[in-house]
């Protein structure tokens, strides 16, 4: 298992290049789509509960901490291609 800081750091860098895209979208397309800030709203709320999530690990038993903290991976990584998804859906539009 890597080291709890690494999948926070992680979880930072995955929020911020959703992040980082949208805004660059939104300065490319020289407008302001509500799709996109909310979006980016979504991201960030997201980012909080996962973080929340990952402090909650010290109340996991130590048997079940590798499943744990590898469930929050794929719930992170799911998010977010999800959100590169909507991102492209509205960039297509």
């Amino acid at each position: 298992m890597a080291s709890i800081k690494g999948l926070k750091k992680d979880v930072d860098c995955l929020a911020s290049a959703v992040i980082s895209d949208c805004i660059n979208y939104a300065i490319y397309a020289q407008r302001h789509d509500d799709e996109v800030s909310e979006l980016v709203n979504d991201i960030i709320s997201y980012r909080n509960d996962i973080r929340a999530r990952i402090a909650d690990g010290k109340r996991v038993a130590k048997a079940d901490k590798k499943a744990f903290y590898t469930t929050i991976s794929r719930d992170m990584m799911a998010k977010t291609d999800e959100c590169f998804a909507k991102l492209s859906e509205l960039v297509k539009a």
